[in-house]
């Protein structure tokens, strides 16, 4: 793991953020007071922004050299 030698704190960073997101579901299937659709809507939210956000960061970081 060639990434995670050269940049162990982002590494960590990106594992910290999908931990939380991980807690954020559990307990939003389990423990909320949402509707079916609030709950299909924050969970559509909490999967796709840490999913786009550093991809979208090392497209744009090696699009810069």
């Amino acid at each position: 793991m060639d990434l995670f030698a050269r940049y162990p704190f982002i590494f960590l960073l990106v594992a910290l953020n999908y931990a939380l997101v991980v807690v954020s579901l559990v307990h939003l299937i389990f423990r909320s007071h949402y509707t079916v659709n609030q709950r299909l809507v924050w969970m559509i939210v909490l999967w796709l922004v840490p999913v786009l956000g550093p991809v979208g960061y090392w497209l744009f970081r090696l699009r810069r050299g």
